[in-house]
């Protein structure tokens, strides 16, 4: 029995590094097969009186971690587009699952990290596989695919989500890389410098914002530790970073241009995108929204009344995910979701695991001017995570490495 205990477990956690390193790689078909293999697995894992029991002793920070979901199912009854709000409440699925599955289960901070680890090596083999497809297209004169959404196009993902996954990659990266051996901190740097620079290439302005605060908090949490050394290295980073900012590369690829050929800044995109969408929300019900299937029916619209022809003809979301949750479900979803966030940053931060207050922050800073959780790598990722680090841990204080 020990034995048939012992594969099971790795079944299970194998499942679980399988869902992180599949979210990063190209094609969303093989996550999606993964988190299904990822379920399969957490059924045998224990019996099914110990998940009940654990869900039951944990059964308020479970209902509120997977709120999304019954938001989302509440609002498809009162929905009036069933073809939309299916497909959207099918997106919803791991706000369920994942909080299933690690308030169901016991897991260590040393497993937990582990997960990290390996979501960060995944980054950097998928950063990797896309440079060399670039590198293959360019010598055989397919195209630049170098920078920004081409680069985007080989990864099979927006640009501005994997930007979000080199961030979180650099934060682990970044947090441990004094903790270990020589051959370790080197192995780390390099990973470091090279995510760095693939950062630079997908050229994601704000992910430059949500780097800075993202490390402040590390730095912070790792204070004692911070020589003077390291603090002219930290004073050169920062100011490398804001150089990447005004790089040619960073400005160009903020030229957009409407359909007419007009130029128009990003800013100027950004704010017709949440002048219209708190217009929308005017209109809506303003505690309910408009429903799982509803949420940009009247925002298009809003858009070419307003001028925002580009956004009409190519149906943009409100890029502020705030903005867009209180389209589809009102102020009744903006409470659940920033309660989900505080509950977290919440626990994070009493355990003193500021590395899991970074990774939120910058998902917090993304979320400012990206729907995030209209896409699958989004929702996966915030699902995933948040469980993660909000969900009961056994006393583990191993270093990962």
């Amino acid at each position: 029995m020990s034995k048939f205990k012992n594969i099971r477990e790795q079944f299970f956690f194998g499942s679980l590094i399988l869902v992180v390193i599949s979210l990063s790689l190209p094609k969303y078909s093989l996550n999606s097969q993964s988190i299904i293999a990822c379920v399969i697995c957490w059924l045998f894992y224990n019996p099914f009186r110990e998940k009940y029991n654990n869900l039951k002793r944990n059964f308020l920070p479970f209902l509120l971690l997977s709120s999304l979901f019954w938001i989302s199912l509440i609002g498809f009854l009162y929905t009036e587009n069933l073809k939309e709000g299916i497909r959207n409440f099918e997106m919803q699925l791991p706000f369920l699952v994942f909080p299933l599955i690690f308030f169901s289960v016991e897991i260590t901070e040393k497993t937990k990290l582990i997960l990290l680890k390996y979501f960060s090596y995944g980054v950097v083999v998928s950063a990797v596989f896309a440079l060399l497809k670039a590198g293959y297209f360019k010598l055989n004169n397919f195209g630049d695919y170098f920078y920004y959404d081409k680069l985007g196009q080989l990864l099979d993902i927006h640009t501005t989500y994997f930007a979000m996954y080199v961030l979180i990659a650099l934060l682990y990266f970044a947090n441990f890389i004094s903790r270990n051996t020589f051959k370790k901190r080197l192995l780390y740097g390099l990973c470091i410098v090279f995510l760095l620079l693939f950062l630079y290439l997908l050229s994601v302005r704000v992910s430059i914002l949500a780097l800075i605060v993202s490390g402040l908090i590390l730095i912070y949490g790792n204070r004692k530790a911070i020589t003077p050394k390291t603090i002219f290295l930290l004073i050169g980073g920062v100011l490398l970073i804001v150089l990447f900012y005004f790089t040619p590369n960073f400005q160009k690829r903020f030229n957009a241009k409407t359909p007419e050929g007009i130029a128009i800044s990003d800013v100027d995109t950004r704010t017709v995108h949440w002048q219209s969408a708190l217009e929308v929300i005017e209109k809506n019900n303003l505690f309910f929204g408009a429903g799982t299937g509803d949420g940009h029916a009247i925002l298009y619209d809003q858009y070419l009344e307003n001028g925002f022809e580009t956004g009409y003809i190519y149906q943009y979301n409100a890029h502020n995910q705030f903005l867009e949750t209180t389209l589809y479900y009102g102020l009744f979803g903006l409470v659940f979701l920033i309660t989900i966030i505080f509950i977290v940053v919440k626990k994070c931060y009493l355990f003193k695991n500021y590395l899991g207050v970074a990774i939120i922050i910058t998902q917090i800073v993304f979320m400012i001017t990206e729907s995030t959780l209209e896409s699958q790598s989004g929702i996966v990722l915030f699902a995933f995570f948040t469980a993660m680090l909000a969900s009961h841990s056994l006393s583990n204080k191993v270093r990962i490495n």
